[in-house]
């Protein structure tokens, strides 16, 4: 007899710890990128360097910002199709979303590497301050899409029974990035550039995995074409959209 998936068990404390145990992993580790970056940075290059990777926090966390939000609310919704056993409409839904954060992505880094240049020149900052900011940020950038990726993919592998997997690619992305950051800074001497690149693969384990395991039509989520049936993005019958304004409305005003 085939064993039931995760969404046809019950709701118990052990079931919903599958669930929130490889998030909260995810989220620790995520949050020791930037430590680890610093505690390297600091000690093997300067105080120049620690302060252009606390002067950058804000515009990286706005990209992990974005990318949250995307993972968090695309993953409700597949989630819920996927619980109402709406499989194929759920598979269109992700290929879409993953689709949309590529596209987020490169948006996001065309946009950093055009305006970086004016936000760093406005804080009055020390030459080499600034052109440690900037060599950081550049390098940071080109990592965007795998970050939104990253944080895409470890919930819908969550979504799609792999919960032991997104744990083991959080895990295994941020000792990654401690290993290369000293790597790429104390024996190849690639300064800053290195910590922003060790980050950035670090951030790019769970996006490759992901790519591999979505792409296997064994997978209980994997990639569908999203243009081949009737997805959240596409546009209802009016009559739907009508009849959904019309419970919206009180009463009185139908």
């Amino acid at each position: 007899m085939e064993s039931p998936n995760v969404y046809e068990k019950p709701v118990t404390l052990k079931n919903i710890l599958k669930f929130a145990v490889p998030t909260i992993a995810m989220t620790v580790f995520m949050s020791f990128y930037t430590m680890v970056d610093g505690l390297f940075v600091s000690n093997l290059i300067g105080t120049d360097s620690l302060s252009a990777i606390n002067l950058t926090a804000p515009i990286i966390q706005l990209v992990t910002a974005i990318s949250t939000m995307l993972a968090t609310g695309g993953s409700a919704v597949i989630m819920k199709k996927m619980g109402e056993q709406k499989t194929d409409e759920a598979k269109e839904d992700f290929t879409f979303l993953i689709l949309a954060n590529v596209i987020a992505g490169i948006v996001m880094c065309t946009v950093g590497y055009l305006a970086m240049d004016h936000i760093f020149a406005g804080m009055n900052l020390s030459a080499d301050v600034e052109g440690y900011c900037v060599e950081y940020l550049s390098r940071y950038l080109i990592f965007t899409v795998p970050i939104l990726l990253m944080n895409n993919f470890t919930l819908y592998m969550i979504a799609s029974e792999k919960a032991g997997l997104s744990l083991v690619c959080s895990v295994t992305g941020g000792v990654l990035n401690m290993v290369l950051d000293y790597v790429f800074i104390a024996v190849f001497d690639m300064g800053i550039s290195g910590a922003a690149v060790a980050t950035g693969l670090g951030y790019s384990v769970t996006a490759v995995a992901g790519l591999f395991v979505f792409s296997r039509e064994k997978s209980l989520l994997h990639f569908k074409n999203p243009y081949s049936g009737s997805g959240f993005w596409r546009a209802r019958p009016q009559t739907d959209a009508r009849r959904w304004r019309l419970r919206s409305l009180p009463g009185s005003l139908q």
